[in-house]
């Protein structure tokens, strides 16, 4: 497998066909399992993001599949046969015609001119965000978009109509939600561990400091609580979870902060999160799982520009 790098065409197409020429051939079956990314990079002798976009292409079309965990990428199945349709001849002869007349190009320029077009194609996979509000839709999607080149879109669990084709990013507090309102789409969910943002251990300053967990139901509170004592750790700090309206609670005449994890924190008035008191609870992606979410779905990660 070779590639020419004076050629007009991208690298990462040339890389694409060569392999998608052995998957047809049959030299590479389904099953196989191509080369690690920066192995493969070493291999065509180009940036590791090209091979990544390369890969990316041939996902897209369905032939490969990386699985977490997996070493390389896996071959899913061989493309079938296409039969030649009725009147394709005659429309490709028009379409270079077309480009001749109208633009001046040869069959050689128009070759490259739709492989260019073709290499500028989804650069940015959409993603749609599935959460209780927008607002914890939005903290999520600034979260994907943050560490992969992705356009993540948000899609609260209020709308009535399930995403549109597409891969659709959760947490697993949702898979019901999500297996009883769009059954049809949860293949199409991958779903992720979140926990409290850890960055929230700088706000407290006191070692016995008393702190309020406010929610809407007494379960939910103490696995929020929960929670907390797992990030926190040994420490002296009394989470007490509470269940009650945010007015009210912050009404009371005690200096005691409070916070208010994600689907509360969304739903109250703005004076109301200006209440010293009053602290925003951010629940957070798993780091580890959202850098394997991106790695199995062959994204590129937002902080490398792309070699074509």
């Amino acid at each position: 497998m070779t590639i020419d790098p004076k050629s007009p065409v991208p690298l990462y197409y040339q890389i694409a066909q060569a392999i998608r020429a052995q998957i047809e051939a049959g030299s590479i079956a389904p099953g196989d399992v191509l080369e690690p990314l920066r192995k493969a990079a070493d291999t065509w002798g180009v940036n590791l993001h090209t091979v990544r976009h390369a890969y990316a292409a041939l996902a897209r079309e369905g032939l490969i599949e990386r699985s977490r965990g997996a070493r390389g990428t896996r071959v899913l199945a061989r493309p079938t046969t296409r039969s030649v349709q009725p009147g394709l001849d005659d429309f490709l002869a028009q379409v270079v015609q077309k480009a001749d007349v109208l633009f001046g190009l040869s069959p050689s320029e128009l070759a490259t001119a739709i492989a260019t077009h073709l290499e500028t194609e989804p650069s940015q996979p959409v993603v749609y965000v599935v959460e209780c509000s927008e607002w914890q839709c939005a903290s999520h999607a600034r979260e994907l978009m943050a560490a992969w080149n992705v356009e993540a879109r948000i899609w609260p669990l209020s709308q009535d109509e399930a995403p549109p084709d597409g891969v659709v990013v959760s947490t697993y507090f949702h898979y019901n939600d999500i297996r009883c309102q769009w059954p049809h789409r949860l293949e199409a969910v991958r779903f992720i561990t979140i926990r409290p943002d850890s960055s929230l251990k700088s706000t407290f300053y006191s070692k016995d400091e008393r702190v309020l967990v406010c929610e809407r139901d007494e379960a939910t509170a103490r696995a929020v609580t929960a929670d907390l004592v797992a990030l926190f750790g040994e420490t002296p700090i009394r989470f007490e979870p509470v269940v009650e309206e945010p007015a009210v609670l912050l009404a009371q005449d005690e200096d005691v902060p409070v916070l208010f994890p994600p689907r509360v924190w969304a739903d109250m008035a703005e004076p109301l999160r200006m209440h010293p008191r009053a602290i925003e609870l951010r629940y957070v992606f798993e780091p580890t799982e959202l850098e394997a979410l991106g790695e199995t779905m062959l994204w590129n990660p937002q902080t490398h520009s792309q070699e074509v």
